[in-house]
């Protein structure tokens, strides 16, 4: 009976750190394969050491384990875990600092009771242990560990070196020489050692956290930073489709009433000319509308070049443009503004020509729609006495 319940309490044992070591060790796909695997294996590894138990004894098995029973389930999940070398002995060795305190619990449970060593009350006292961690482990040690594993790539050594020697440490005074119950103090050295142990977890675990918490708000602090630089971008592209002609690139209509009430509001002078192709219409007729944009264009940036530095050029609408002349102004010479244009126009058809008139502020009118209307009246002119049709 002795011989069945000690079988009984090694698999009971096997399954509950077997348990553990599922809650925290993420598996490679397919994971329920691999679950199934790994506890075939599992059954495999504890009836050898239940061979071992019967004929060699509950002392000698104790001294071996670690080969017989640790060592091989390291190799399983080594194989299998999602994660390899520092990262899954964390999880292993966290396991056995668990297992160590559900073995001390076993052994002191049966020292009450007995006096001395039986499978029953170290059974019971295993599963307590376990049920008692398992819900602890789930709620805060996988989440964090998960965490780590995840965002660390270093240092797991360290940690691993530190939590094996008090498991080591722990295992000696349980165990070495003689088992625990011919020397009762130790008990309370073995849970010294194993409270000590926890407590590296709850430090380890303290200062990750604080270490996320930083983390994140440095991750924030980038992804506001990320935003305020994409929102100024949005607002960029906003003000370019805004006030930005589409086909030429040259400023809009919209720009131009802008420019021109900041010159107003700041009582500064300037000259409108208000500029209109000849006979574009013949273009779009005798060629295509892309030979048309491509007249356009070339024509808004010839436009540019010959205003330079006096003013600013804008696309009104259709083949209509406004330049702002704001620098020397009574300098302004007609004849050589419209021969520049002409000769720096390079383009695979005829170019028609163009015609403008001219508003002057404050002399003509005191507002822009008013030295808009002007301006385009004087070109209407122009194009009357050349009989062109707009």
């Amino acid at each position: 009976m002795d011989q069945f319940l000690e079988i009984l309490r090694l698999f009971v044992s096997q399954a509950l750190a077997l348990s553990l070591l599922f809650l925290l060790i993420p598996l490679r796909k397919p994971v329920r394969t691999h679950v199934i695997i790994i506890i075939i294996s599992s059954l495999i590894i504890t009836s050898i050491n239940a061979i071992v138990t019967l004929f060699l004894g509950r002392e000698m098995y104790t001294r071996i384990f670690f080969l017989t029973v640790t060592v091989p389930h390291i190799l399983v999940f080594a194989i299998f875990s999602h994660y390899k070398w520092g990262k899954l002995i964390f999880a292993l060795v966290t396991v056995q600092v668990i297992g160590n305190l559900a073995v001390a619990n076993g052994l002191l449970a049966s020292y009450l009771v007995l006096g001395a060593y039986h499978p029953l009350p170290d059974i019971g006292a295993r599963l307590i242990s376990y049920a008692l961690f398992f819900p602890l482990l789930y709620k805060y040690v996988r989440p964090a560990y998960l965490k780590m594993a995840t965002i660390l790539s270093k240092g797991w050594w360290i940690l691993n070196i530190a939590l094996a020697l008090v498991y080591v440490i722990a295992y000696v005074i349980l165990f070495v020489p003689t088992p625990i119950f011919s020397r009762p103090i130790y008990f309370i050295h073995a849970y010294l050692i194993i409270t000590i142990s926890l407590f590296t977890y709850m430090i380890v675990f303290f200062l990750f956290h604080q270490i996320d918490i930083k983390t994140k708000a440095q991750s924030e602090k980038e992804q506001l930073s990320k935003q305020v630089i994409s929102l100024a971008e949005e607002r960029e592209e906003i003000n370019t489709i805004a006030y930005i002609d589409g086909l030429t690139g040259i400023k809009n209509r919209y720009s131009l009433f802008r420019q021109m009430d900041y010159y107003i509001e700041n009582n500064l002078a300037f000259l409108v000319l208000f500029i209109d192709l000849d006979n574009f219409k013949m273009i779009n007729d005798e060629h295509d509308h892309a030979k048309g944009d491509v007249y356009l264009k070339t024509f808004a940036h010839s436009l540019q070049k010959a205003i330079g530095s006096r003013g600013d050029v804008f696309r009104f609408a259709g083949d209509e443009f406004v330049c702002v002349i704001h620098t020397d102004i009574t300098n302004f010479d007609d004849k050589l503004f419209e021969q520049e244009i002409v000769e720096s126009i390079v383009l695979d058809i005829a170019f028609y020509g163009l015609s403008y008139g001219k508003a002057h502020y404050p002399s003509q009118a005191s507002n822009a729609d008013d030295l808009i209307n002007l301006a385009d009246q004087a070109m209407y002119a122009v194009k009357r006495e050349k009989k062109i049709r707009r």
